[in-house]
């Protein structure tokens, strides 16, 4: 349940670290919005992930920290923000908009993969919506 989890093993992490890559690197202001960290945050996550000796916390951490701070709806960093800052097509608010989208749902699928057994701990998947 430890085991290491490389870009190769999965597609969606890879395409998650690809996303981040889009975005300015770790000098662009835009990472300490709000004063969050997001920048030291991301980073942490991803050296283990980089290195190839990620595991399942460490991919939850890179997801979960994407939702907070870069997904839908987040109160750190705007979109309009996002899109001002994505290398290739900066301003365009058509990419900032997908850029979201992408992160939000790639993250997403990472948080449900890696933390779905540790939430559910013991339960039956669907347990508990069977009549006792």
């Amino acid at each position: 349940m430890d085991d290491i989890i490389t870009l190769a093993d999965d597609p969606d992490l890879a395409h998650l670290v690809d996303l981040i890559d889009i975005l300015r690197g770790p000098e662009a202001k835009f990472w300490d919005e709000g004063g969050s960290g997001i920048g030291r945050k991301i980073a942490s996550d991803l050296e283990p992930i980089l290195a190839g000796q990620g595991r399942r916390r460490d991919v939850d951490y890179l997801a979960v920290h994407v939702l907070k701070y870069l997904g839908h709806g987040n109160k750190y960093i705007s979109q309009e923000t996002i899109t001002g800052n994505l290398r290739g097509v900066v301003g365009l608010p058509a990419a900032g908009h997908a850029w979201v989208d992408d992160a939000t749902r790639t993250a997403w699928k990472l948080v449900t993969r890696y933390s779905l057994p540790r939430w559910r701990v013991s339960r039956t998947p669907g347990s508990a919506w069977l009549a006792d």
